[in-house]
């Protein structure tokens, strides 16, 4: 590796006095970005005694789903004894919801959602999460629900085909954890909230805790079970260890000296980093809208590249809205950087070379390992607002300029 990075900066160095930068320069660079997304941020090493702390502070995007993921499967790995989510959300898109759902489902460590820090809160999509979890656990102050869907407008859907699909969606998951159903219904049809203490009152979440060390001491004498229901079906249960004997579970996971477990926090890599950015939904307007607008501006006046940064930027704005998926994008991006390329060793431009370059390093960062958003009519309202404003502004500066 060492080698190969003298190597790079010589040819750099050399090829700076010609204006070209050769092709057998730029798969050096793209060769050695490569190797270092393949670095992994968190070494899945064998132990039985740790717990994987993941934190999810914003949208709950198809970046989150792609997160937890891999968080999932390096827990799994490691063969940890729980899966903390820390959660700080407003909310998130309904599909990337339901996928993590699932994923928390079939996850094979036992999985607890924490409403933390104190005063934080899981509205909307969050809540649908807490349901999924083997464990739900809220700090002080915290408080969930609002779960009613809604519009980028802000306004609230009230189609009762997806009311009712939702809320049966919210009450299914809460059955199979043992939770209050009704209360779950009625966080999607009358957009009910809960702090710490109604929720544990109501049976919606198993623990009230302050932070990660009284959240494990409060765990340290329970046990998680699997036992089958009077219809057959399963059912989650967190209960005292004294009346595991009462039970003839199908699983257990018994939480004797959780608290002198260590706690890893999971850091994403440079993908997730990167789909985080992408996947938000302001983002995702916002290279929507500038994509057009440097794409008309390259047509008006020719020359300056501005056709290649607005295609760019579409094509990432429809994977990020959806419309595309990321497999489709990513060969959307090798092709136009191959392209571009090939155009920049016919014509010798310089700048050609360099679009090819990015394509191909985005294309990269995402092959290494319009929907309804689940989201408080507030935080909705906030990011229409706020794009209509940019927008305004930025088609007034292109006017200007063309």
């Amino acid at each position: 590796m060492e080698l190969w990075i003298r190597k790079l900066f010589i040819s750099i160095h050399l090829e700076e006095k010609s204006g070209v930068l050769r092709l057998e320069t730029l798969t050096l660079i793209l060769l050695i970005t490569s190797l270092v997304q393949l670095h992994p941020p968190l070494t899945a090493e064998a132990s039985a005694n740790r717990i994987l702390l993941v934190r999810v502070d914003a949208e709950i995007t198809m970046a989150t789903e792609k997160m937890l993921e891999d968080a999932l499967a390096i827990a799994e790995t490691m063969d940890a004894r729980l899966i903390i989510v820390a959660a700080n959300t407003p909310g998130g898109e309904i599909n990337a919801v339901k996928k993590i759902m699932d994923l928390f489902e079939s996850s094979r460590v036992p999985i607890c959602f924490f409403v933390y820090p104190i005063g934080a809160s899981a509205w909307s999509g969050g809540t649908y999460l807490l349901m999924a979890s083997h464990i739900a656990a809220m700090a002080s102050g915290t408080s969930i629900g609002s779960c009613q869907p809604v519009q980028y407008t802000g306004e609230l859907i009230n189609n009762t085909k997806y009311i009712n699909a939702l809320s049966a969606l919210m009450a299914n998951h809460a059955a199979i954890h043992g939770r209050n159903e009704t209360a779950a219904k009625l966080f999607v049809t009358r957009n009910l909230n809960l702090g710490p203490e109604e929720a544990l009152r109501y049976h919606v979440i198993e623990i009230v805790a302050d932070d990660v060390e009284a959240l494990l001491k409060r765990l340290e004498n329970m046990a998680l079970i699997r036992v089958s229901s009077e219809t057959g079906t399963s059912v989650w249960r967190l209960i005292p260890r004294g009346e595991l004997e009462d039970y003839r579970p199908i699983e257990v996971y018994i939480f004797e000296d959780i608290t002198g477990c260590e706690v890893v926090d999971y850091k994403p890599g440079l993908r997730i980093a990167f789909l985080q950015v992408l996947f938000n939904p302001m983002v995702s307007m916002l290279m929507l809208t500038f994509g057009f607008l440097f794409l008309l501006f390259g047509l008006q006046s020719p020359g300056y590249g501005s056709e290649i940064i607005g295609l760019l930027l579409l094509i990432l704005a429809l994977m990020s809205l959806q419309v595309i998926g990321i497999e489709p994008t990513i060969a959307l991006l090798f092709a136009l950087g191959f392209a571009l390329t090939v155009a920049e060793l016919k014509t010798h431009i310089g700048l050609l070379g360099v679009a090819g370059a990015f394509c191909i390093i985005l294309g990269s960062l995402l092959l290494f390992p319009s929907p309804q958003w689940l989201l408080m009519p507030e935080v909705s309202m906030r990011i229409r607002n706020t794009l209509l404003c940019i927008s305004i502004v930025a088609f007034g500066a292109f006017a200007f300029l063309i």
